[in-house]
């Protein structure tokens, strides 16, 4: 008696809570896979229209999800019913209050509670309300220890993540977090792999290793279909189940003027302008006061970018955008208007003269059959007709295509296969500081130009907070090709696609992972991989090595993990 009191007080306090909560937008970042791979499985059903090509998704977004799934209750399966209830105690405080009577799920259960307070402890959460604004904070940390016959290394990170919604529109939130990694770091803007990139500090404090420190966090201002915010953050456009072709979300995070219109189910347009950072020094501006020191200053560097999704047909979301990278000037008002198309308005700003940086890019996601998702996205660096004509001349471009099945033949079990082909020079930009980077990492795929990858894997989950995962791929890297007209050399557009391999990994994974709370997990992983290099372009095997690889997982490596995690 004494439970089902408490839960109906708390249910009544959560309902007074959440008549002073609108329309706002707080985003709940990638590294929340679980909640991603559970919304991505309920599209897949044909339970949810969901725009998986744009993420991340706001919190808002995925509650309305949830809650519009608590109308399907019959049509899930238990193992799915339970995340549904898992997923809907998380969520509950951006949930309706005309709906919150009906959920099939209680909210955190708290550790203590006095007045506006509440704290619990799976997940650690302190929350606090009042009639003008509601405050949630978590304590972050955790790490991972790998081990091989290169010896054995970890990571590990502690921080905070903080969010707040105020004034029946404002969202307030930000993630801190310190990090470390011993003896040798695995994410650094050459390395073909698809680790967080990050700004190290080495060997700091006498230990071996890299220190890193990122913010995140931004303010946004939501009305009705609408919504705007100054942000700091990821971000990662392109469907995919091994990595984005488009925006990748890889780069540390930049800040950003973000805004979404989403007037209609089959309309919806993202746009961000973003200040990225080119770690290439201004020598104009580069000073050395009168300390002697030089004070070195970077180049400005900007994006400016939009998405356009529409899905006329239910089940199919076809989306096109373009983007444009630009330096050496003033920020340019015309980039901010979110729906033109970029290289146009380039050619008018910079006529006759050497243009800026554009892309377009496409995406198309098929979700017609019940269980089967069939996707795919183009990226085009550079582009002309003429070369199509032309056998021995290429564009500049990276293709991905593939699919994914659900619960099909067999419930809980789940699919992929994915492809993916870039061709020279694709992310690539002779000027450095209009790259298709920002703190040197490369905005798009993961191997960057000049490289091919398959994926596959094939997921179990029998139970809520369990899931088993097999994963092969086969990353091939060809010979680097400089981005520069010189006389009498070959043509930039007709470099040759693979002709040699430079690169190549290839790698078996079995990993298993238990989430007992939200965002709160323990990883257990085995990987066979294989990492190898030739020598090509008049460069050894070894400088491709130490290139694109860590030596902690060069060659034929067994290599075993272990990871817990509170929140990300």
């Amino acid at each position: 008696m004494k439970k089902i009191a408490l839960r109906s007080l708390l249910t009544l306090y959560l309902l007074h809570i959440t008549y002073y909560i609108f329309s706002q937008t707080v985003y709940e970042h990638t590294t929340s896979t679980a909640i991603y791979h559970f919304l991505d499985e309920m599209a897949n059903e044909k339970l949810i229209l969901l725009n998986t090509a744009v993420k991340p998704y706001s919190r808002i977004l995925i509650a309305e999800k949830l809650k519009e799934l608590t109308t399907k209750n019959e049509k899930l399966n238990k193992r799915q019913q339970a995340d549904l209830k898992f997923y809907l105690r998380e969520f509950y405080i951006e949930l309706q209050s005309d709906s919150i009577a009906n959920l099939q799920a209680q909210p955190l259960k708290p550790f203590r509670q006095k007045n506006n307070h509440t704290l619990s402890l799976l997940p650690p959460v302190y929350a606090f309300s009042s009639k003008q604004f509601s405050l949630n904070f978590r304590p972050i940390g955790g790490g991972t220890g790998y081990a091989n016959s290169s010896g054995n290394i970890y990571n590990s990170y502690f921080g905070g993540n903080i969010y707040l919604y105020g004034f029946k529109n404002i969202g307030i939130y930000a993630n801190y977090r310190d990090a470390y990694q011993a003896k040798e770091v695995l994410a650094l803007p050459t390395y073909l792999t698809q680790s967080q990139g990050a700004n190290y500090k080495f060997n700091e404090g006498k230990r071996t290793g890299g220190d890193y420190s990122e913010m995140r966090g931004g303010i946004t201002y939501t009305y009705k279909w609408f919504n705007i915010g100054i942000v700091k953050d990821h971000i990662q456009w392109g469907n995919n189940y091994n990595g984005s072709n488009i925006f990748s979300g890889r780069t540390p995070s930049f800040a950003m003027l973000k805004m979404q219109v989403k007037p209609t189910k089959w309309f919806e347009l993202n746009y961000f302008h973003g200040w990225l950072i080119s770690q290439e020094i201004d020598s104009a501006r580069t000073y050395y006061p009168g300390s002697g020191v030089p004070r070195t200053v970077y180049r400005d560097k900007y994006i400016a970018a939009n998405f356009i999704t529409i899905g006329p047909i239910k089940g199919v979301a076809l989306s096109l955008g373009n983007s444009i990278i630009y330096s050496d000037v003033n920020v340019q008002p015309a980039y901010f208007i979110p729906f033109l198309f970029y290289k146009s308005v380039d050619h008018t700003l910079n006529n006759n003269i050497d243009n800026q940086n554009s892309q377009v890019f496409f995406d198309l996601s098929i979700r017609s059959i019940k269980h089967l998702h069939v996707y795919s996205s183009i990226f085009i660096d550079e582009f002309s007709f003429t070369r199509i004509k032309d056998k021995d001349r290429r564009n500049f471009y990276s293709i991905k295509a593939g699919f994914k099945v659900n619960n099909f033949p067999l419930k809980n079990i789940a699919y992929f296969f994915e492809f993916t082909e870039s061709t020279p020079l694709t992310f690539t930009h002779r000027v450095p500081s209009l790259t298709y980077q920002s703190n040197r990492f490369n905005m798009g795929h993961y191997l960057g130009d000049n490289a091919r990858e398959f994926a596959a894997g094939i997921s179990y989950k029998p139970i809520r907070a369990l899931i088993f995962n097999f994963a092969y791929s086969l990353a091939l890297k060809g010979k680097e090709n400089p981005y520069a007209f010189i006389p009498g050399g070959t043509p930039v557009d007709e470099y040759p696609f693979l002709d040699t391999i430079s690169w190549q990994n290839q790698t078996i994974a079995l990993t298993a992972s238990w989430e007992f709370a939200y965002n709160c997990r323990i990883n257990l992983g085995f990987s066979n991989s294989n990492i190898t290099a030739k020598n090509t372009n008049n460069q050894t095997s070894d400088y491709y090595l130490a290139r694109y690889s860590p030596a902690f997982l060069t060659g034929r490596k067994n290599t075993i993990s272990l990871g817990l995690n509170f929140g990300f």
